[in-house]
């Protein structure tokens, strides 16, 4: 049988390991690995707003299905001037943002969306004209 100090030390190593592994996919979620370098404008009419953790979204109906628009962390978009108030299911939005890199995948990455005839600059230092 193996004695108590390494049981418990084994346990305690398994434990932090199986933590880290969610920690471990959702940085892989983070940051702009996931996306085309190239840029593209996304028109559509938003469906669902979500304002929280970890990222605001917003659900976009296109001509060519549902998309995911990503926004920048909750205190990144409220930075930006967006809310919980400043669109709603039926708005139209357009999103200037990278796309995934799987062609699969409807999800944008947004640097800037503009509602109500509003811009807000989610990630202002990576829009190209």
């Amino acid at each position: 049988m193996t004695p108590a100090p390494t049981r418990f030390r084994r346990r305690a190593l398994l434990g932090a390991a199986a933590a880290a592994l969610p920690a471990t996919a959702a940085l892989a979620h983070h940051g702009w690995s996931w996306a085309e370098g190239e840029q593209t404008e996304l028109r559509g009419t938003i469906r669902e707003v979500y304002i929280g953790a970890p990222h605001p979204t917003l659900r976009v109906e296109a001509a060519d299905g549902m998309w995911t628009v990503e926004l920048g962390n909750p205190r990144q978009t409220a930075a930006a001037g967006f809310n919980a108030q400043s669109a709603a299911a039926g708005d139209a939005v357009v999103a200037l943002g990278n796309r995934s890199i799987s062609p699969a995948e409807r999800r944008l990455k947004a640097v800037r969306i503009t509602v109500r005839e509003r811009a807000y600059d989610i990630y202002p230092s990576r829009i190209r004209s």
